[in-house]
């Protein structure tokens, strides 16, 4: 299938922001949209973004109205909240829709994977994992995973090159090139995705898999039951994990590493680990899905990614 693009930024082009999953503190969201000025575009909020709801930003109807209001608004681009819990509900309904002419710019990571994955499997749409609003500030722009935030944005960079990635097991220190796209995002959201519309389409993929607040037998038994269900079986063509954090045990140590090492000793593909994409402390380099990628295997692998967007 023919990839297709999302269009560059310009200045002054219309981003809508959007809150399918979990609230917000004010002050995040308005530092957020601060940020987005301040990079000069022009951020669009609609009326009730933020509701009252015990466990989302806003009731399921006014979520899924504002989602639809910004896939065929005059926008170049629609841009997360927040991540969470709850933007899977919207799914379902999103699949009754038909997809506007041209991608557009689409951000977010964590519970959003649920939305990356419907826009990379339904529509074909190239989507990128990165940064939501709530963690954008104007006072932070300058770090270097934002300031790449926004040069890919605008089409000032094109491309990453990630080194540093560790081989995990001996396919993956084998010196080869593989082809192909990235898929994936949360963990926890991949697993959900079983057995749903949205399932996770991974054969002939590059899958990347992070996490927050998992303990390593966690982690452990949700690559398990992914494996057992043939979600990640051999048709897969490589796994990337990225940052996997604030899951230690009680005794302080991180079992994190122990899970990827297990299931990198049985699985069929190359594994690896070392993106700095997720829930990291201080990085989260935006990763882009569903476009061209290149992965050097070997003692110094390197992960190539093109960002998707064109003129």
């Amino acid at each position: 299938m023919k990839k297709s693009t999302w269009q560059f930024l310009e200045k002054n082009d219309i981003v809508d922001i959007i809150a399918p999953a979990s609230n917000s503190p004010l002050e995040k969201m308005d530092n957020g949209i601060e940020w987005v000025r301040s990079v000069g575009l022009i951020p669009r909020v609609q009326p009730g973004m933020i509701n009252t709801d015990v466990f989302f930003a806003a009731p399921l109807k006014t979520q899924l109205e504002h989602l639809k209001n910004a896939i065929y608004s005059d926008s170049k681009a629609i841009w997360c909240l927040r991540g969470g819990y709850g933007s899977m509900r919207l799914i379902p309904h999103l699949l009754k829709l038909r997809p506007p002419k041209r991608p557009k710019l689409f951000v977010g990571f964590s519970d959003i994977t649920s939305l990356h994955m419907f826009f990379n499997k339904q529509w074909n749409w190239p989507t990128i994992h990165g940064r939501t609003i709530s963690q954008l500030s104007p006072e932070n722009k300058n770090t270097v995973d934002r300031k790449f935030l926004t040069q890919m944005i605008y089409g000032e960079r094109q491309e990453r090159v990630f080194k540093n990635l560790k081989p995990l097991n001996d396919l993956a220190r084998d010196t080869k090139l593989v082809k192909g796209s990235i898929v994936g995002g949360n963990l926890r959201i991949i697993q959900s995705s079983l057995g749903t519309a949205w399932e996770l389409d991974a054969k002939g993929k590059i899958l990347f898999i992070e996490d927050v607040a998992e303990r390593g037998y966690s982690i452990d038994r949700m690559l398990e039951q992914m494996v057992q269900a043939k979600l990640i079986d051999k048709g897969l063509k490589a796994v990337v994990f990225g940052d996997f954090t604030e899951g230690l045990e009680k005794d302080g140590r991180d079992l994190s590493l122990v899970a990827m090492k297990r299931f990198a000793a049985r699985v069929p593909y190359p594994v690896l680990k070392g993106l700095p994409c997720g829930h990291g402390h201080k990085l989260n380099y935006p990763l882009p899905f569903n476009t061209n990628t290149i992965l050097k295997l070997g003692a110094k692998p390197e992960l190539t990614c093109f960002y998707g967007g064109s003129l």
